[in-house]
């Protein structure tokens, strides 16, 4: 690789004059255009549509006076083009077809150059490697024309005196003559290259070194038919920065308070937006990438034969009758009104329009300046503001997504940002405190915000987005509102507040029940489950608040038996107010309650609870209130004799027990001599034992049968009882 060339022998004019000339030679039809590119003068963008998701909707209107109309696109910009333009002749012409350069890699790109092409990297190189190549040179040793043999470095050490040393760069030409010819390089001043194919591949090589695929424009080449003038609309949509909405909350008297809101649009289309339509969607509508423009190829299997083969000769056929041709391809039916690639153009909606502002405006009271006066200090902001900002656009519901519509036309210059007014509007808004489960003070206790609840009134949809918040002409802080539809209450969390606490409390009880069914012996009761929740309220400020504690809607069944007014509930919580007069304790209770179901047998203990307090309500029909007393007559028999049962089996084993001791002491008598009235007194003792015993075991036997006999009959008596969940027996 040769060595770059230092300044003295390669001045920057040297560089510049080779590609000057390539330029305005064979490079003309290659150079790049400007970045700043438009459809042309004829076809004017004349409305945009933005969007939350990146994208934008753009409509051009005007008249093209040939069959062909040109746009200038970006590379990036491309494939959303294809996928969405849409060229509509609104008299008795239409779009025939749509062309575009095939895009290519760099890599891919570069590979179909020469070598030499892909190499060159200054002038030395250059000279090098379009060794062989015919050029012109010129400079302080005149002019030279020829074919490039080589570049060359000479010693200069053996040099007169007071010359430099070091090397000196010398190009070698061959030229028509046959003559060599030595030209010193630091004495050119020009180099005109005389082969088209290099210099326009020069040329193309410089453009993918500067990637110029990702900033040089694409032609769209549109061809038109029918008679011109063609009165056209041109949409598509394209890559575009979401806009970006910002509000202003100014609180009022009496729960009202100003909303105002802004949109701030960036325009980087590549050309200025003048007098356009501009509306602004909310909302997230589904859109994706997909590359159009890049050709798409397909892995194939390789048959190619791995060895060398003769060429057949061709087959000769004998004639014969010919046969028939094919018809040709029926012609496309025009279609007035249709665009390019079969797209039609979007009609417009037909939804409801309506003001974005409130249905009554706002009146200024007469103590009150509407101007913010610099020696008024205690001007209304609210009026002063509404007044001088009014509402600059409509609001329209498109299916899930809401549609603001600016009133005046816009003008945005390309590459710079604009504020839209969007809303403007009195409001339902007054100020509060709030608090959210899991924020805590250092302390462990809840922690207070100061916060605004907001309603939005309005006939529009809010994005999310900033909102400043001012009361009278002090700003108070800032908060962030989420997305939020027509009708909907947020709370907009600005500052803590020290001076309010919170303090709460829990019961859980079971209340009332019951009988929904009886069948098979199995009791199906409904007890009703109740949690009392209780919030307090402390207030140390001088003047009254309402708190708004917010608390997450328990599942399942659970219902709150009275909501409190004013409560805001969103899909997942409540937020519930309670009010606290000034240095005092506010205090709320609110109940919620949920239905149990149990299912029990009714021979069981638990049953007879149930039973007993059905029979007690009064409710019971009179064809199974008999039964129903019976088997709870039945249950207490046989609880009374299983007690008896387990006395007497108690006395039963202590007596077993001694007849057990009496025996042994006999034994031990037995083997001694004398001691003969002892051993009458405990024979006898044991004789007593053994009656006793005898008699309770037969008790415990006539219990144990009665006790049978008893569930035999009260199994009877439930098989014999049923009922439906209506209250009827069955």
């Amino acid at each position: 690789m040769l060595p770059t060339m230092s300044n003295h022998l390669c001045p920057p004019c040297l560089w510049l004059s080779l590609f000057v000339g390539c330029h305005f030679a064979a490079c003309t039809a290659t150079q790049p255009s400007s970045s700043r590119h438009a459809a042309g003068p004829e076809l004017p963008v004349t409305r945009v549509i933005l969007y939350q998701n990146g994208i934008g909707y753009f409509e051009r209107r005007g008249e093209v006076n040939g069959q062909a109309l040109s746009l200038q696109v970006r590379p990036e910009q491309i494939n959303d083009m294809l996928k969405s333009l849409t060229v509509v002749d609104t008299r008795a012409g239409r779009a025939v077809s749509v062309s575009l350069p095939l895009e290519k890699r760099s890599a891919d790109q570069l590979a179909e150059l020469p070598e030499q092409v892909r190499n060159a990297g200054g002038l030395l190189q250059v000279l090098a490697v379009f060794r062989g190549a015919e050029v012109t040179v010129e400079g302080d040793k005149g002019s030279a024309k020829g074919r490039i043999i080589g570049v060359e470095a000479f010693d200069r050490s053996g040099s007169s005196a007071g010359e430099p040393g070091g090397q000196e760069w010398r190009l070698t030409l061959k030229d028509r003559e046959e003559a060599l010819v030595v030209y010193p390089v630091n004495a050119i001043e020009r180099v005109q290259i005389n082969e088209p194919t290099l210099s326009a591949g020069l040329n193309k090589s410089l453009d993918v070194a500067l990637d110029a695929g990702n900033w040089k424009p694409i032609t769209l080449s549109v061809r038109l038919a029918g008679e011109t003038p063609h009165p056209l609309i041109v949409a598509y949509i394209t890559e575009m920065p979401v806009w970006k909405p910002t509000y202003r909350v100014v609180l009022g008297d009496q729960g009202t308070s100003l909303l105002q809101g802004w949109a701030v649009v960036d325009n980087v289309s590549g050309e200025d937006w003048n007098n356009v339509r501009l509306s602004l969607v909310a909302g997230n509508p589904v859109s994706f990438k997909y590359d159009l423009h890049s050709p798409q190829f397909t892995s194939r299997v390789d048959l190619t034969p791995q060895h060398r083969r003769m060429a057949m000769a061709p087959a000769v056929e004998r004639a014969g009758m010919a046969a028939s041709p094919s018809p040709p391809p029926s012609p496309m039916a025009p279609a007035a009104m249709s665009g390019a690639g079969g797209m039609v153009m979007p009609r417009p909606s037909m939804a409801k329009r309506s003001r974005a502002a409130a249905s009554e405006p706002y009146e200024a009271k007469e103590d009150y300046a509407t101007t913010a006066d610099t020696e008024n200090l205690d001007y209304n902001l609210g009026a002063a503001l509404e007044q001088q900002v009014p509402a600059a656009a409509t609001g329209e519901s498109v299916g899930a997504l809401f549609r603001y519509d600016i009133v005046d036309p816009v003008t945005v210059p390309d590459g710079t940002s604009n504020l839209v007014s969007i809303v403007n509007a009195r409001v339902k808004g007054q100020e509060v405190v709030l608090f959210r489960p899991g924020d805590r003070d250092e302390t462990g206790m809840p922690l207070p915000y100061r916060s605004v609840r907001l309603e939005n009134a309005t006939d529009s949809t809010l994005e999310r987005g900033p909102v400043a918040i001012y009361s009278g002409t002090t700003f108070l802080g800032e908060g962030f509102v989420d997305r939020m539809e027509k009708g909907t209450t947020t709370f907009l969390t600005y500052a803590a507040d020290g001076g309010v606490h919170l303090t709460q409390s829990q019961t859980n009880s079971d209340e009332g029940g019951r009988l929904l069914k009886i069948m098979a012996g199995m009791i199906e009761s409904e007890v009703i489950s109740v949690i009392k929740q209780r919030l307090a309220i402390k207030n140390d400020h001088d003047e009254e608040i309402t708190a708004y504690v917010k608390t997450a809607k328990l599942g399942g069944d659970w219902k709150l038996t009275t909501k409190p007014a004013e409560t805001v509930e969103t899909g997942a919580a409540l937020f519930f107010p309670v009010k606290a007069a000034p240095h005092s304790e506010g205090t709320l209770e609110v109940t919620w309650q949920q239905p149990i179901v149990r299912r029990i047998g009714i021979d069981t203990d638990l049953s007879t609870t149930v039973l007993k307090l059905y029979l007690g309500s009064g409710k019971i029909p009179k064809e199974i209130a008999g039964p129903i007393n019976e088997i709870l007559a039945l249950k207490q028999k046989i609880v009374d004799n299983t007690h008896e049962y387990s006395r007497l089996k108690a006395q039963h084993d202590q007596l077993s027990a001694d007849q057990d001791r009496v025996r042994e002491n006999l034994n031990l008598l037995r083997k001694t001599a004398g001691n003969r009235a002892l051993m009458d007194q405990l024979t006898e003792k044991l004789a007593s034992l053994e009656l006793d015993l005898g008699r309770l075991s037969g008790k415990l036997v006539r219990l144990s049968e009665e006790n049978a006999d008893l569930q035999r009959k009260m199994e009877a008596t439930i098989r014999s009882v049923s009922l439906d969940n209506t209250g009827k027996a069955s």
